[in-house]
């Protein structure tokens, strides 16, 4: 009966760290999501040096260290990615004779923290081509800093649960032990080791938590296929992230967390006992 509820005690922590990895990784795809599709736009003068513009402006911003790519983006090409976006602004454009969106420059940067120093120096850099250049700012900083303080928690928070887990199986694991206390006094009294007598109870541990694990998994696995699947057809952005989501790389994460939880809860609590009983 102890192993029973052992069991549903570890398993019941290692669902709800299975859950914590999916809200971590569905998080972190947003936020990934995010941050690759942060980009500098360089508006453009009416009027630019074409040749200018593709032989010296272009290549020399390619050539920053931090930037990955640089796009040109003509007043056509803007037109028609913004009447993609709002659908209802296609009449309106039927009646303007005369394109008023600008020719741009659309710089991707390799790493989202570097987007004010390219900014800066190509302020510096600007040219005559180029009129005004622009990357949220404020903004982007802002969201930067944000999600970097959500993976540090997320990361504190993690390292908590685990600790926590490893308590309480320790408490239930305990209680076993207390459970065969007579048998543990037979085996002293014929000269067993306190090292002889935890290893039964560490295998234990290990069973408990390779079982554990595997129900834990099948449960997470059910949420995924179900629950978080069934809100991607609500939430569009979680559509990705549930497809993308490795359910064997959260299996034997589950998995090995259990036996070391079971194995760190069996020595733990064995030792307070023998310590108690001696």
């Amino acid at each position: 009966m102890l192993i029973l509820c052992a069991i549903i005690i570890i398993t019941t922590a290692l669902i709800s760290l299975g859950l914590f990895i999916l809200a971590d990784r569905a998080a972190s795809a947003v936020i990934s999501g995010f941050e690759n599709n942060l980009e500098i736009v360089a508006f453009l003068e009416d009027g630019f040096n074409a040749s200018t513009l593709k032989n010296v402006i272009i290549p020399n911003i390619s050539n920053y260290p931090e930037v990955a790519s640089v796009r040109l983006v003509t007043k056509e090409d803007a037109r028609e990615e913004l009447k993609k976006e709002v659908p209802e602004l296609r009449d309106v454009f039927s009646i303007i004779e005369e394109n008023p969106l600008p020719s741009s420059l659309r710089i991707k940067v390799k790493t989202p923290d570097t987007l004010a120093a390219v900014t800066d120096r190509m302020k510096k850099e600007n040219g005559l081509a180029i009129e005004e250049i622009t990357y949220g700012g404020e903004n982007a900083n802002s969201f930067l800093k944000a999600s970097q303080k959500f993976r540090e928690s997320s990361l504190f928070v993690l390292i908590i649960f685990i600790i926590a887990s490893v308590v309480v199986i320790a408490a239930t694991i305990r209680l076993t032990v207390y459970s065969r206390f007579n048998e543990i006094e037979i085996m002293r009294l014929v000269g067993a080791t306190d090292w002889y007598i935890k290893w039964p109870y560490i295998l234990e541990g290990i069973f408990l938590g390779v079982v554990s694990g595997a129900l834990a998994t099948l449960a997470v696995l059910f949420i995924k296929n179900g629950v978080f699947l069934e809100l991607s057809k609500s939430f569009i952005f979680l559509k990705n992230i549930a497809e993308g989501v490795n359910i064997f790389d959260i299996c034997w994460k589950l998995i090995l967390v259990g036996i070391l939880q079971g194995i760190i809860g069996a020595m733990f609590s064995t030792a307070s006992v023998l310590s108690e009983k001696k």
